[in-house]
């Protein structure tokens, strides 16, 4: 009987699980974080891609009549359908209290509709990162940050509706 005592005393075999228990709610949270910067990077990306080809047609002074978006009567709306295409949670907000926050803002500044001027296109949402973990009774969340892509390109044709480029949805 001392004998069983003294080797249950002196065993180490739970160690293993204690320390996993410590470490894997770290680690976890670690993963998470990551994978949510991830995730507002790529939401970024997307901004400057769908940015960089609204200023392209903006500078040639049409807007595509073929493809999953062509026949778009502004340009914004033609941002809007591309952004759909990249990612449904990048057009309207996710349905989540994480991620984007919301419809995209558009925003197209034609100065001067001179052959030469610059046009620049910013796409611009809300990402609300994840919420840091509960503890000692309180939850904390970290702020909304604003991501904005833009793109800045030369006019080379002066579009025959301007109007139709000079539009803007949303607060920019």
């Amino acid at each position: 009987m001392k004998h069983i005592f003294r080797t249950l005393r002196e065993s180490e075999d739970g160690q293993a699980v204690i320390e996993l228990a410590l470490a894997l709610p770290v680690l976890l949270i670690v993963v998470l974080g990551i994978v949510d910067f991830g995730r507002a990077v790529n939401f970024w990306n997307d901004e400057n891609h769908v940015a960089n080809l609204a200023a392209r047609y903006a500078a040639v002074g049409t807007l595509p009549s073929s493809g999953t978006c062509g026949g778009k009567s502004t340009l914004t709306a033609y941002v809007e359908c591309e952004a759909e295409l990249d990612g449904p949670e990048l057009a309207g907000g996710s349905a989540g209290t994480t991620g984007t926050q919301g419809k995209i803002a558009v925003c197209v500044s034609i100065p001067e509709p001179k052959v030469g001027e610059p046009v620049t296109v910013k796409v611009t949402s809300k990402y609300s990162w994840l919420p840091a973990p509960t503890v000692l009774g309180t939850s904390f969340k970290f702020a909304e940050t604003s991501l904005s892509g833009s793109a800045t390109m030369r006019l080379e044709q002066v579009p025959a509706q301007i109007t139709n480029f000079r539009t803007t949805t949303g607060s920019c």
